[in-house]
């Protein structure tokens, strides 16, 4: 998850600030930062919501592999991907994205090259570099078992006699992180949820940590319904993360960015529109459509 590393006002003539920033770098940096914005244009996917105002600006906004959130297979670059270029649209700015791995996806906005990234947690690491808008999305964190099995928590210390399956590098709330730190908690770590999914499938573990979207789309798209059948998830959550729009604190008008993109994320709240984009993702209705298909 981007959210753990776990995705505005311009007059017409800042639609070239991405060129200026990206010309005016010192030369030791020029060829990194020239080969990164030219990926961008061919990687680049215009997202643009319904807007009768006129667009003055352009913004540039890293984005990366995330499905169900994000992804450069899905319709609309997946929920979140088409919320936060639908709330820029409100505000009459066009979002062109560039899809990079996380790690780079994150440098790149923080380092000025691009405009912003698509969603990050508000953590105190990412406010020092970077901008943050309202919260986009919350990230929801449970556990997933078997049917049949009597899996049951209240507190993270409840957890301890059960076989638990977490991925690295995440993090499932801060009274979770304490108990693993202490010794109190032990998890398995695999690289991917997708390894967690089979090993609950299989039996190796008692429950997986996971976050809700991913898990659910997960049991959808990669295993049998037989299968999919026999998970249910556990209903206490571990914990919610929000996932922010952020903007380079290096680019010049970010402040006032910030404000109109929040701005246009309460207008499709009022409008209905962002409950239904949230609703058709978690329908399966952002999934790539096969060739041939409907």
């Amino acid at each position: 998850m981007p959210g753990d590393g776990g995705v505005s006002s311009r007059t017409a003539d800042a639609k070239m600030t991405g060129f200026r920033r990206v010309w005016g770098i010192p030369p030791r940096r020029m060829a990194a930062t020239a080969k990164a914005f030219l990926l961008g244009f061919l990687v680049a996917v215009p997202v643009c919501g319904d807007t009768k105002e006129p667009r003055d600006a352009i913004l540039r906004i890293t984005n990366g592999e995330w499905p169900p959130f994000t992804s450069r297979a899905f319709v609309h670059g997946g929920v979140l991907s088409r919320i936060v270029a639908d709330a820029f649209a409100q505000e009459g700015i066009e979002v062109r994205y560039g899809y990079f791995p996380w790690k780079r996806a994150y440098a790149y906005a923080r380092d000025g090259i691009w405009d912003g990234s698509v969603g990050w947690a508000p953590t105190p690491a990412h406010l020092r570099d970077l901008r943050m808008s309202d919260p986009v999305i919350h990230v929801d964190k449970a556990l997933y078992h078997l049917k049949g099995v009597s899996f049951d928590w209240k507190t993270i210390d409840d957890l301890r006699r059960w076989r638990i399956g977490g991925t690295a590098g995440y993090s499932y709330g801060p009274e979770w992180d304490k108990a693993v730190l202490e010794g109190r908690l032990k998890v398995e770590e695999v690289a991917l949820d997708e390894q967690n999914i089979d090993k609950l499938v299989t039996g190796r573990v008692d429950a997986v940590a996971m976050e809700v979207d991913v898990a659910e789309y997960l049991i959808r798209t990669r295993l049998s319904k037989a299968d999919a059948d026999r998970i249910v998830r556990h209903p206490s959550l571990l914990v919610s993360t929000p996932v922010c729009l952020s903007l380079s604190r290096k680019l010049r008008d970010a402040p006032a960015l910030i404000e109109r993109f929040n701005r246009g994320l309460a207008k499709l709240k009022a409008s209905g529109r962002y409950s239904g984009y949230l609703a058709e993702s978690r329908k399966g209705g952002y999934l790539p459509v096969e060739p041939g298909g409907d």
